[in-house]
């Protein structure tokens, strides 16, 4: 196998299970919450499988294909709750969706970390070593996933942080658009990479402070 295709594989299969921690975030949390959904669903637990398998489409195939095919990466997978079972339903909905992106920031913590470990990076940019080629790109989309998932859209763990400040009147009309199945993920699909464009050179130049150079 040609080695620029294995490092990208192991950049996907990375980013992908750190998509089905994100999600494993939510159901723990949501557990600890007083919401029994995630656990009834078979999502309590470190197998990427679990969290992934409902929508192999968006989930696999889709992040495969776009990275191979353009560079970019985008997962997503969906974890069941019902936040009629919270004791305080807006704000645990808030901690609960928190929690997904926040596992994303923890994973390229990690991934960066690793490269602060002597012996593991290249000192000369134009020879980097693999743990360079594999975890850098791991660690930034990482942070890409956790920043999209925080902007306040319907389809988006941001609206559902978001969402216990909002008035009633615009918080009913959202909620029901929320609930139109793929149509919210669309337009968080079309609207998303826009919003990113406007905090992207800040996020980069964050980002590259932690590289260690």
């Amino acid at each position: 196998m040609d080695n620029s295709l294995l490092v990208d594989l192991l950049v996907i299969a990375l980013v992908i299970y750190s998509v089905s921690l994100h999600e494993l975030a939510h159901a723990y949390s949501a557990t600890l919450l007083g919401d029994p959904t995630p656990g009834r669903a078979g999502r309590l637990t470190f197998n990427p499988l679990a969290q992934l398998l409902p929508t192999p489409l968006i989930s696999i195939v889709f992040p495969i294909l776009l990275y191979l095919t353009q560079g970019n990466l985008f997962c997503i997978a969906f974890c069941p709750t019902d936040p009629s079972r919270f004791r305080r339903p807006l704000r645990d909905s808030a901690l609960v969706a928190f929690a997904g992106p926040a596992t994303n920031f923890l994973m390229m913590g990690l991934f960066l970390g690793v490269l602060w470990i002597p012996g593991t990076c290249s000192t000369n940019p134009e020879h980097p070593t693999y743990n360079q080629l594999i975890l850098l790109p791991a660690a930034y989309w990482n942070m890409v996933l956790g920043v999209f998932n925080l902007l306040p859209l319907p389809a988006l763990d941001g609206y559902d942080m978001m969402r216990g400040l909002l008035p009633l009147r615009l918080r009913r009309p959202l909620d029901d658009f929320r609930r139109m199945r793929f149509l919210p993920l669309l337009v968080a699909f079309l609207l998303g990479p826009h919003l990113l464009g406007f905090v992207m050179k800040p996020l980069l130049h964050f980002f590259f402070m932690l590289v260690p150079g």
